[in-house]
């Protein structure tokens, strides 16, 4: 869901992502690498098969990457893969339930754009890679998109 992918933009990962995501290219996978003699990647994979790569620092990547791959799994059925360990993130479920917390207040923020009709800004919040959202969400989002 990308409102709520954009609360967490803090994380340059995320941010990036972000960046490449649109209504008309959906993201199948993410490869995160970090190569010992050059920048760690990430590298997304769109259903038409075009790969995109984005580098970072090596500086603090593992962080973010862990922090990334949790809040991905929330949000996202985007499959994630990673070519090293990226360690363990703190608290977990503390995140996960943040995570949770956010993308509702992002649902309930979207609700004025659906009862205005604003069908495509309201889709366009939500793009195309979210997964568990109510199932009266999933109605709207429905119903929106036939709309267009």
């Amino acid at each position: 869901m990308k409102l709520a992918l954009d609360k967490f933009s803090d994380n340059p990962i995320i941010d990036e992502i972000l960046d490449c995501m649109d209504n008309t290219r959906v993201i199948s996978s993410i490869r995160a690498s970090r190569p010992m003699w050059r920048k760690p990647f990430i590298e997304i994979e769109y259903i038409t098969g075009n790969p995109d790569h984005r580098h970072f620092m090596k500086d603090s990547f593992n962080r973010y990457w862990a922090d990334a791959e949790v809040v991905l799994e929330t949000l996202t059925n985007i499959q994630l893969m990673s070519e090293f360990d990226s360690g363990a993130v703190n608290n977990k479920e503390a995140m996960v339930e943040t995570i949770l917390s956010t993308r509702n207040a992002c649902i309930r923020e979207c609700e004025p754009m659906y009862e205005a009709q604003l069908y495509q800004v309201f889709v366009d919040q939500f793009g195309s890679n979210y997964k568990n959202l109510p199932t009266e969400t999933l109605s709207k989002i429905e119903t929106a998109k036939k709309a267009l």
